[in-house]
């Protein structure tokens, strides 16, 4: 076929976008250092690259969520640690006042200090971190709206004029009436038994009104305060604040305050376990050193007064303090844990890395190298073109 000037004009300028083309993407990769600028540069990296990116921004919210847990857990453990210390120091007082040698003022003084032990375990238990209570659930600080308490700030209050030893309140429940309950009892609770001859579709009528049914109205009204109260206390158990730290793992990073004040000891029966709260074994000794020192300031215990029963108070606190013990290995142990995982985060976060460098950075050493053939393919391009295109009809006819 006849090939003119026109043609050899067409393909040079084709050629040319071809190699300026090919130059353009190299120069874009040097700058950029990526290989592609679009999906249809290379869609399999692209892909890889994709994944990679959404692995690294999860795994960065998960090693801040991993953070923000230890922070909680080491305030916890610092609360839980300060509480056992501080049983630990009323423990020593016990034993100090079941000497014989003890005068009445020394047990006065012993009583005092005691005292300001207890009222320090109580602020304690109200241990806070940011706007949260490390052992109070999800009650905030400084939120009425949130809170069944008057004052509308701690979780933990102790009310030593109500009831025989005073009453420990959690979020405004009373934890006091639990003290010497069984501990079967106490694990196996169930809520109250309907009396007879209640419907609970239909109660029966109010007070004063003809009662067709055989349980009264006040029946009907302490079933009820019963049941609010057991459905209360089952609410507040399962109170704790959680962390999401890794896909579907989710951690405690508080201790519900009833597990800290509640535990099981021994006393007169070795055979019956009993259920207690800490600040009434306390209290328990308080009362006693009181009345060995014939302070009167505080209701008579129950029973006689000698060293000995003070003597007999200190298993109860070591109980507590065992209990305690527990309580930081715990913590100590989901600390461990999240350390675990934030080393393994950090892993993670090199691998995805290197699988996203791999997906789309460019090696500048071959690009280099490419862009410097294809520089001068686009050189040999212009030389020859301007060889071929320089002959005109004019030139022809010469």
């Amino acid at each position: 076929m006849r090939v003119t000037n026109s043609m050899l004009v067409t393909n040079l300028m084709r050629n040319l976008n071809v190699n300026m083309n090919r130059l353009d993407k190299l120069q874009g990769q040097l700058a950029t250092g990526r290989k592609f600028a679009h999906i249809s540069d290379d869609p399999v990296s692209l892909v890889y690259s994709q994944q990679a990116r959404n692995k690294i921004a999860r795994l960065a919210h998960y090693q801040r969520t991993v953070g923000a847990a230890q922070d909680w857990l080491n305030q916890a453990e610092i609360g839980v640690m300060d509480l056992q210390e501080t049983i630990k120091n009323a423990i020593e007082s016990a034993v100090d006042a079941a000497t014989d040698v003890k005068t009445d003022e020394d047990r006065q003084n012993l009583a005092r200090t005691m005292e300001q032990f207890r009222n320090h375990f109580v602020d304690t238990l109200n241990t806070t971190f940011g706007d949260k209570f490390a052992f109070g659930g999800y009650n905030t600080p400084g939120d009425p709206e949130g809170n069944r308490l008057e004052d509308g700030i701690k979780s933990f209050v102790f009310d030593p004029d109500v009831g025989e030893f005073g009453t420990l309140y959690y979020n405004g429940f009373d934890l006091s009436q639990f003290d010497g309950m069984l501990l079967s009892d106490f694990i196996n609770m169930q809520p109250p038994t309907v009396p007879a001859g209640i419907d609970l579709a239909n109660p029966p009528p109010g007070p004063g009104e003809p009662n067709h049914v055989l349980a009264t109205w006040e029946e009907y009204q302490d079933y009820l305060a019963e049941l609010n109260n057991y459905d209360t206390f089952e609410i507040l158990k399962n109170d704790i604040l959680t962390f999401d730290v890794g896909p579907g793992i989710e951690m405690p990073v508080t201790v519900n305050g009833i597990e800290i004040v509640l535990y099981t000891t021994t006393r007169v029966n070795p055979d019956t376990d009993e259920t207690e709260t800490v600040i009434r074994n306390m209290v328990n000794v308080l009362h006693e050193m009181y009345r060995m020192a014939e302070e009167g300031s505080l209701q008579d215990p129950p029973w006689e007064t000698s060293a000995k029963e003070i003597g007999e108070m200190i298993k109860p606190l070591q109980d507590a303090q065992n209990h305690l013990l527990t309580k930081t290995a715990d913590i100590g142990g989901r600390i461990r844990r999240l350390e675990l995982l934030e080393a393994r985060y950090e892993q993670d976060e090199i691998n995805y890395k290197q699988m996203k460098s791999d997906a789309e950075d460019v090696d500048a050493a071959d690009v280099i190298m490419y862009l410097k053939m294809a520089e001068a393919v686009y050189q040999a391009a212009l030389s020859a073109g301007a060889r071929i295109i320089q002959p005109t009809l004019m030139d022809f006819l010469r």
